[in-house]
């Protein structure tokens, strides 16, 4: 059995070198970061407005870098706050995060290959900025409309022609 210093001192061409090289090659090549082209709103210190009930578009490119999208919303006092996301492309699996103003995780859904939307309710304690995380998690690129709702008022409004 070799010992650390025999593994160090032995030759780049023995078996262990040539994986060592061939995992670092691999690894080198599997791209870049899945938000290097996210324009500005890939972090939740980037997040871009979201007027309460107010349909709001973006999109989302997995394969080229822009996968995921922050928004923030603020509300007034506390009550049910409900996130709706509708995304153009059947194909394209999205989830979203809703999170408060330390970050703490207050609710999430998917949208899966082939639904129509995803809504999130959550409980807004108190009036406040709440975050929305936006994730392109499979499929083809796609345009989405999202938006906040507070109480039950969420449904059927038509969504902006993208």
């Amino acid at each position: 059995m070799f010992g650390l210093r025999q593994w160090c001192s032995r030759p780049l061409t023995s078996w262990g070198g040539v994986w060592a090289i061939s995992v670092t090659l691999a690894l080198g090549a599997c791209g870049g970061h899945p938000d290097e082209n996210s324009g500005g709103d890939a972090y939740r210190n980037e997040s871009q407005p979201m007027p309460l009930d107010e349909w709001v578009t973006g999109q989302l490119d997995l394969d080229n870098g822009d996968a995921t999208d922050w928004k923030v919303v603020s509300v007034d006092g506390a009550g049910k706050l409900q996130i709706e996301l509708k995304a153009d492309k059947k194909s394209a699996v999205v989830h979203v995060g809703v999170y408060d103003k330390h970050g703490q995780s207050l609710g999430d859904g998917t949208r899966k290959a082939g639904a129509d939307e995803v809504k999130v309710p959550v409980k807004a304690a108190a009036g406040g900025q709440f975050f929305v995380r936006i994730v392109h998690k499979d499929g083809a690129k796609t345009a989405y409309s999202v938006r906040a709702v507070m109480g039950d008022e969420g449904g059927g409004d038509a969504v902006p022609d993208l």
